[in-house]
């Protein structure tokens, strides 16, 4: 079944329900649901009818004002239902939030588009219920491949993001960024879509001074990620998503607060919980590495070569993510931001930093083994390992299996396996040795029928990467 078809029984699925119950809000089982979403919303020809305003990730839940919630009828969206646990703690969620608003008159609807025929919580709706695993299993790479086709990354639902359309070569657009870090920090690989992506590691901080300010006090980059994803999303357009988690330190003072920009809400972060203060200060961060990839734009921009669409036209989707923050001045805050920087000087010269090229064969084969370790690893490490454990396996695999992968080329290994829907990502608590306590993003295998798809491939001798191709 084509790509084409799988969206529209996804839009068929969410349609009829919204019609039938009608619904007031979706939320959805975390990204790849809200991944769904956007395209449903944003990328098709024939778009789903339905404002960003009424769509909520499963995330945020905590986060969402439901005493000001005018609507009744909620529909719990999830894209894979396996034994429905997950969708189970979600619904457990919503009405303990609904509880503690005051809120006994909201109804949740429940729906899964493929649902395994041994699930034992089974949803309200299904479009394909009851499916065996083979079939599951198909379903499951049917949607992956219609969110690579559209260029989609599974975690773009929590990122800013610019635009920008080509009117040079993409070795030109390459080029220049490479500019924004040092070289051999900047690396080209192809997507499982076969679309070109770039990772730039360890991007420059143009305004380490604004940057201190919004990360609490306490909080640390030491081996945290920091990068750049340039997405080709067809031939002549590119979106550069900044994607940045500091190690975040759990506690704060007022000064932190009164230093936030203004779409922050900022009465409602005194009283937050860590990991929403994880993403917060996340985002906030990720938006100061636009500085410096702007300004390493100026020359094409100023030259005709490229065209920066406004990015204000690509904040709607993280009022699902952040439904405190106020999108509307957030968009004014990153346009000034982007204008400020067309008139700052990039930190290096030309020709003094380079792109590479990704072995595509040895970071397969590196993902391969890096996917086993974490599946084995996951039982010692259920809530995910950090990102210093995961260049870690990379490193050790690297070497015992005499792959010969470049190592500032470990972060595509990530970014490849997030792309094929294979990890995830989640946070959790790090309580270091004076008992001060830090949230830190973490990594771990995308579900059960991964895990065992990759468990069977772990008694194959000599399998080949059948997972990533």
């Amino acid at each position: 079944m084509s790509e084409n078809n799988i969206e529209k029984e996804i839009l068929s699925f969410i349609g009829s329900i919204i019609k039938k119950e009608q619904i007031d809000l979706i939320v959805c089982m975390e990204r790849k649901a809200t991944a769904i979403m956007r395209a449903l919303i944003e990328e098709i020809d024939e778009p789903l009818q339905w404002e960003w305003n009424k769509v909520l990730s499963s995330i945020a839940i905590h986060q969402f004002d439901w005493s000001s919630f005018p609507g009744t009828k909620v529909f719990l969206f999830d894209e894979l239902v396996h034994h429905g646990r997950g969708q189970v703690k979600s619904k457990l969620n919503l009405e303990n939030a609904f509880k503690k608003a005051n809120r006994d008159d909201i109804e949740i609807i429940t729906g899964g588009f493929v649902v395994w025929e041994h699930c034992k919580n089974m949803p309200d709706y299904a479009y394909h219920g009851s499916v065996d695993a083979k079939t599951y299993e198909k379903k499951r790479e049917e949607i992956v491949i219609m969110l690579q086709d559209y260029g989609s990354l599974l975690l773009d639902t929590e990122h800013v993001e610019l635009s920008i359309r080509l009117q040079c070569g993409i070795g030109d657009l390459f080029d220049a960024l490479a500019r924004d870090a040092e070289n051999g920090y900047t690396k080209s690989f192809i997507s499982g879509a076969q679309r070109i992506n770039l990772t730039i590691n360890q991007p420059d901080i143009i305004d380490q001074e604004i940057l201190d300010k919004y990360l609490i006090s306490g909080s640390n980059t030491n081996n945290a990620v920091c990068k750049l994803r340039v997405v080709e999303k067809n031939h002549e357009k590119f979106s550069i998503l900044p994607i940045f988690y500091p190690n975040i330190y759990c506690k704060f003072d007022s000064n932190w607060i009164d230093n936030l920009p203004d779409f922050m809400d900022k009465s409602y972060l005194t009283q937050a919980s860590h990991d929403v203060l994880f993403y917060h200060v996340s985002l906030l961060a990720s938006i100061e590495l636009l500085r410096g990839v702007v300004s390493v734009l100026n020359d094409l921009i100023k030259d005709g070569l490229i065209v920066l669409e406004s990015p204000q036209d690509k904040l709607k989707h993280l009022i699902s993510m952040f439904p405190r923050i106020n999108i509307k001045l957030l968009g004014e805050y990153i346009l000034g931001l982007v204008s400020s920087s067309q008139k700052s000087k990039c930190l290096r010269g030309k020709h003094t930093s380079k792109t590479t090229n990704v072995d595509e064969k040895k970071l397969l084969l590196l993902c391969e083994r890096v996917m086993k370790r974490m599946v084995v690893k996951y039982v010692t490490s259920p809530n995910g390992i950090s990102w210093n454990e995961l260049m870690q396996i990379a490193e050790v695999e690297n070497r015992k299996r005499n792959i010969g992968l470049d190592p500032n080329s470990y972060s595509t290994i990530v970014d490849r396996l997030i792309d094929n829907s294979l990890i995830i990502t989640g946070i959790d608590d790090l309580i270091v040795s004076n008992e001060d306590r830090y949230v830190i993003r973490t990594f771990k295998s995308e579900g059960e029928v991964v895990s065992d798809k990759i468990r069977k491939q772990l008694m194959i001798r000599n399998p080949e990467c059948i997972l990533l191709t």
